[in-house]
């Protein structure tokens, strides 16, 4: 039961220390408590766990406009962040974690400022069939984290600029750009300001369970350990191995899009066996798809192999996605 909250902001701008900060954080949750983290970075593209930082971001122009690339934790796609945009973190041990109520203090904060929004789709929060808002999750160890993003006054060229959208994605909803499927919520409530929303979501918060939330107390809850912790997450989240990742000499591949996500998969085979497997997408379930890399590496190109190791997967978050990428594989033996 929850019986104590917090509510933490970060001073910085900095994408690898906010990630950083929020993955302490998110490990020290304590049973019977969420903390609520509210953070901006400046000019970054934030690309999910398991997605192709060459594809999913135009490097170059960030890089020389002073900006940002960085992986997170969590699944999901690509998202530019600038300081028009909130990010929004529920911070919460597993037993108490419930999306659906820590969605509504979102929702909720936002029709305290008149903007009556609404869940859709996998992850996303629109108003007026747009999207202002994406969600992603991750578990950490006994504690779980939702993160969000508001766009609020965020630069759509920008966004447009740096942000590869795949064609496949753009087609499933029926639009012809990135710009065309977003919206800045202050386009349409020009008083919507960066201060009023923070306030609105801590009022929020407190009123859907019914407690007064208190100033994460950092200086008594960041022990040297902790911070030692947050300064090696940091060093991660910046460096070149942690956001590019590893690349392979593929000879097979293959993409496709599903009610779940977007994939894209790589595959090294030589000798008639899968050496080497990649496998990128923007689905929510950031560590199913790692098990299923492993599995794969060493067992023979053939659909009778291929499909025992599926067989042998668990089912995951969303069953579709084994079934979905078995057939994906087993095509690509008959190609």
């Amino acid at each position: 039961m929850i019986s104590k909250l917090y509510v933490a902001e970060s001073p910085s701008f900095s994408a690898p220390e906010n990630l950083a900060t929020e993955a302490v954080l998110t490990g020290c949750a304590a049973p019977g408590e969420i903390i609520l983290f509210l953070w901006q970075n400046e000019k970054t593209v934030v690309i999910g766990k398991n997605q192709n930082a060459w594809k999913e971001c135009r490097l170059s122009p960030l890089l020389r406009d002073g900006g940002t690339l960085v992986r997170r934790l969590s699944g999901g796609g690509a998202v530019f962040h600038d300081l028009g945009n909130l990010n929004i973190s529920f911070c919460v041990s597993r037993p108490e974690e419930d999306i659906p109520r820590q969605t509504r203090v979102i929702l909720n904060a936002l029709r305290s400022l008149g903007v009556q929004a609404s869940c859709t789709g996998r992850n996303d929060l629109e108003f007026d069939g747009r999207k202002f808002s994406g969600h992603a999750f991750y578990r950490q160890g006994a504690a779980c984290c939702q993160h969000a993003t508001l766009m609020l006054q965020v630069d759509q060229a920008a966004l447009e600029k740096y942000l590869c959208v795949s064609p496949l994605k753009l087609r499933s909803r029926g639009v012809d750009s990135v710009r065309a499927r977003v919206v800045n919520l202050a386009d349409r409530f020009p008083a919507l300001t960066v201060p009023a929303l923070r306030g609105a979501l801590a009022q929020a918060f407190g009123e859907e369970y019914a407690l007064s939330p208190a100033p994460f107390p950092w200086e008594e809850r960041l022990t040297d350990a902790l911070r030692a912790r947050r300064q090696e997450m940091q060093t991660r989240f910046a460096s070149w191995e942690w956001t590019f990742g590893r690349r392979i000499p593929f000879d097979l591949a293959k993409q496709a899009r599903f009610p779940w996500g977007g994939a894209e998969m790589q595959l090294c085979v030589t000798g008639g066996r899968i050496r080497d497997c990649k496998f990128y997408t923007d689905a929510l379930d950031p560590l199913w798809t790692e098990g299923m890399e492993r599995a794969l590496q060493g067992v023979r190109f053939a659909p009778q192999e291929i499909r025992a190791v599926f067989s042998s997967l668990p089912a995951g978050e969303d069953p579709r996605m084994r079934e979905d990428l078995e057939q994906m594989l087993l095509k690509m033996t008959e190609e």
